[in-house]
């Protein structure tokens, strides 16, 4: 790309290391340089994956001490001063589009909106939940996304159902200027394959017992409680198998689960990882499972979907429409019906001892992921709308 042709471009994203957001992070924005942008990654002082691995494109952390538990009210006047910060730097550096992430429709996220569209520049939105799980099952107050609307100039989404939900919240934002690109978290860095044994005893899970994997952060619109239900009809029928879950809970009681464990008599039967595991571990547990279930109840992309799919796991998931564009049923993995613990269960049960339909399951998942969802192709598509945000056409 000739210097007179290249992109400027300032993705932020404060979560970074936080929450374990910095492997997306890093993946597109790798994904995006290797294009031949020029890029500044603007995220939180938790985010180390810069400090371990070299990259080309520059990474800088003007939020500082915006985590924890700190008054609220100290903590977003970091956050202020982090997005402040940032906007400047990104104006001196020469860049011309912001890439946003929203994952929530609030205030902090609009003061960065704000301070950037101020100084000029081409607003790229990424959109990745257009609605606050949080808020999940509750109503949601539509007035909030008008001034986001009026502000963005392409709008990113992972999937066709998100693109109609963002339809719904934004009426008049044009339909065109909505972009559907893959979300994009294959393992750029630690996927090498260990061997389901040595997976095993790295971590100390049981080597002679069938692992059914519940992996990220929980989240009650993750569906871990119909897990749980259903793991105890596959523990009356299956006696030599143990269900892992692998996350923090986010917004929603850890009682929850450990209240349906205790009632159903499952203690035996689970490991239960409440924890925050570092990237260079999370391969291990892909290994060692024999099958990964994501069990939500609603979802507009899945970034651990698509890590199971790079790390070659038998999935079972649910039948949301997210979900039915990725999964071919019975060759890329197993769809089960929606908050249906029973036929959760009877989909587990039919899978887990078919080690040739396990395999075939792998296989065609990392074929899946090679070609639907590897970082180059994301990178293309991504640098192709910061292209049009640019020049303001309408195609």
């Amino acid at each position: 790309m000739n210097s007179s042709d290249q992109l400027h471009v300032a993705l932020l994203e404060p979560i970074g290391g936080h929450s374990g957001n910095d492997f997306y992070d890093f993946g597109l924005c790798k994904a995006v340089a290797d294009q031949g942008t020029h890029l500044v990654f603007y995220t939180c002082d938790e985010t180390t994956l810069d400090t371990k691995f070299s990259f080309s494109f520059k990474t800088e952390k003007p939020f500082k001490k915006i985590y924890g538990k700190e008054n609220k009210l100290v903590r977003g006047l970091r956050y202020a001063i982090g997005s402040y910060n940032a906007a400047n730097h990104a104006a001196k550096a020469g860049l011309k589009v912001v890439h946003f992430h929203i994952y929530h429709f609030a205030m902090r996220e609009y003061l960065n909106f704000f301070l950037f569209k101020r100084k000029g520049f081409k607003i790229v939105a990424t959109i990745h939940d257009v609605e606050n799980f949080e808020d999940f099952g509750k109503e949601i107050d539509t007035g909030k996304y008008a001034k986001f609307e009026k502000v963005i100039d392409r709008v990113i989404v992972h999937s066709e159902y998100a693109k109609r939900a963002v339809k719904k919240y934004f009426p008049s934002f044009p339909e065109e200027k909505i972009h559907i690109v893959p979300h994009g978290d294959s393992d750029f860095l630690y996927n090498y394959p260990i061997g389901k044994t040595e997976a095993r005893k790295k971590l100390g899970l049981p080597l002679d017992q069938k692992l059914v994997l519940f992996f990220g952060q929980i989240k009650k619109v993750k569906g871990l409680d119909v897990l749980l239900k259903a793991w105890a009809i596959v523990r009356d029928q299956k006696k030599d198998a143990k269900l892992l879950v692998v996350g923090r809970p986010w917004k929603v009681e850890q009682d929850l689960f450990d209240g349906i464990v205790k009632e159903k008599k499952l203690e035996p039967d689970c490991i239960l990882n409440y924890n925050y595991v570092d990237n260079e571990v999370i391969p291990a547990y892909f290994e060692a499972a024999d099958i990964v279930v994501l069990p939500y109840r609603e979802i507009y992309s899945s970034g651990v979907m698509i890590r199971a799919l790079d790390y070659r796991s038998a999935i079972i998931a649910s039948d949301l429409d997210t979900f039915k564009n990725i999964i071919v049923e019975g060759e890329n993995g197993v769809l089960f019906k929606n908050e249906d613990e029973k036929d959760l269960a009877e989909k587990i049960l039919a899978l887990i001892n078919d080690e040739e339909k396990l395999k075939h399951l792998r296989i065609n998942a990392k074929k899946t992921a090679d070609e639907k969802f590897s970082w180059k192709l994301i990178g293309e598509k991504v640098n192709e709308v910061y292209k049009l945000a640019m020049n303001g056409s309408s195609n």
